[in-house]
């Protein structure tokens, strides 16, 4: 799984946002915030990838050994955005 084209990542002002550019802005509208694990997981999903990639890089990069919260809110994450029509 991985982000659609036509979306892009950016940081204003200390915040991340993410919005649909192009053709994908006509079914896309709106923008989507993100703290800091939810940048990590869509910046993992900008190339192919799986739940269980995301879920061990979260795990090495946050020092965190609680593997079935981390695993939570990655599907959790993975679900809103599939719903939302973002990922293909």
């Amino acid at each position: 799984m991985k982000i659609k084209s036509g979306f892009i990542l950016r940081d204003v002002g200390g915040k991340t946002f993410v919005v649909a550019v192009g053709e994908r802005s006509k079914e896309f509208k709106g923008m989507v915030t993100l703290n800091e694990t939810g940048k990590f997981i869509w910046k993992a999903l900008e190339k192919e990838t799986t739940v269980d990639e995301i879920v061990d890089a979260m795990l090495n990069a946050y020092e965190c050994d609680d593997k079935a919260m981390v695993e939570g809110d990655v599907k959790a994450f993975v679900a809103k955005l599939e719903g939302d029509g973002i990922l293909e």
